[in-house]
């Protein structure tokens, strides 16, 4: 009895012959050209027949693979509507996440096109602050230390750097009269420049004397950007000021943690695929691997 050709040789088959290119027909699939090329031949082996022609670099159809084609293309069409009603009927899932408006703003809504490309049917719900009548999935922290009785990854420690805007730090007078860029927790600063400088060889009367007070990182950026002054900032929220040059480092000192950011999960919403899919998608996003491996839990 003869063999039956694989789904994957006749899948492979109809995209490059919709195409006639096993190139483009590799990319569509997401495989390498050699791949393509095999599961033609293996086909074509089972068939006993050819199903393409070579005509210099190009190539075409034959009259069997014309034939071929046109069935697996109506084939393949019903097969595809059958999966799309299928999965209609199952109500879509959602991931209800609650993370500081910092990292929100700054980190997560980068890469939110990458959370709709990788999760096509989950919808997210983000919440910046925690609600009694909201059942988080997964809570993204500010601190130094896993947290008790969860799963507690650190996905990023604060990378401290100043930065100012590179028309300012181009004009030595302007500098002089801008100002120091801090932003305030309960009405006091942040030491991050207190940090920056006992890091550094800078003398405090290097740089300006006058300050500015912001409630959020949000607001020193865009103050920073705009020239006001110079600001001591986690690169990981600036990266895209940095890359465009709106913004510049001016010292090459980096001053790390202690403080970062933290994914928790309790053990109870770690039984939920959604939620360990989603986290380890935030941890390779983050280049997580400094804190507990997913799986392993907090005292």
């Amino acid at each position: 009895m003869p063999s039956s050709p694989t789904l994957t040789s006749l899948r492979a088959f109809a995209t490059v012959g919709q195409c006639l290119s096993f190139t483009e027909g590799a990319h569509r699939l997401g495989v390498t050209q050699s791949a393509v090329s095999r599961q033609i031949r293996q086909l074509e082996s089972t068939l006993d027949l050819p199903l393409f022609r070579r005509i210099g670099n190009s190539i075409e159809l034959t009259e069997a693979g014309a034939v071929l084609h046109e069935r697996l293309a109506e084939a393949f069409d019903i097969m595809d509507e059958a999966v799309m009603e299928a999965r209609a009927t199952v109500p879509r899932q959602k991931l209800t996440l609650l993370a500081p408006p910092t990292f929100s703003a700054r980190w997560l809504s980068r890469h939110l096109v990458s959370f709709r490309q990788r999760f096509p049917d989950l919808d997210l719900s983000l919440h910046l602050s925690a609600d009694d009548n909201v059942r988080v999935d997964c809570v993204i922290r500010f601190g130094a230390d896993p947290r008790d009785r969860h799963v507690s990854t650190r996905l990023m420690v604060e990378q401290h750097i100043a930065v100012c805007a590179p028309d300012l730090w181009a004009d030595p007078d302007r500098l002089r009269q801008s100002c120091l860029l801090y932003v305030l927790d309960r009405a006091l600063r942040l030491p991050t420049w207190d940090n920056w400088f006992a890091s550094t060889q800078h003398d405090r009367r290097d740089l300006p004397e006058n300050a500015m007070e912001f409630a959020t990182l949000d607001m020193v950026t865009q103050a920073a950007v705009s020239g006001a002054g110079l600001a001591v900032i986690d690169r990981n929220m600036i990266e895209p000021e940095l890359q465009s040059g709106a913004l510049i480092q001016i010292d090459p000192v980096v001053v790390t943690g202690p403080y970062g950011y933290w994914l928790d999960i309790s053990t109870e919403r770690l039984a939920r695929s959604r939620v360990v899919h989603f986290a380890r998608w935030l941890q390779q996003l983050a280049g997580a691997g400094q804190g507990r491996p997913l799986g392993s839990h907090a005292p």
